[in-house]
């Protein structure tokens, strides 16, 4: 009897659930990573309308010293 050799390379269907598996993390990853997006801009979102809501700061700037008056 001939004796089989053991195959080197993968079938094609043994390939595509390679594939399937690691499409299926980086599924995982890409939704994790929307969802953090979509917090970031959410919280940009509410900070920028709660900075329009607080009343205007005066600020005020001492470069130099009046001069004095005699």
């Amino acid at each position: 009897m001939k004796r089989s050799e053991p195959q080197k390379g993968f079938s094609v269907k043994q390939f595509l659930q390679r594939v399937d598996r690691v499409a299926g993390d980086l599924n995982v990853l890409l939704v994790v990573v929307a969802i953090g997006l979509a917090t970031l801009d959410f919280t940009f979102l509410v900070t920028q309308k709660v900075i329009d809501h607080l009343p205007p700061v005066t600020r005020t700037v001492h470069d130099a010293q009046p001069p004095a008056s005699n």
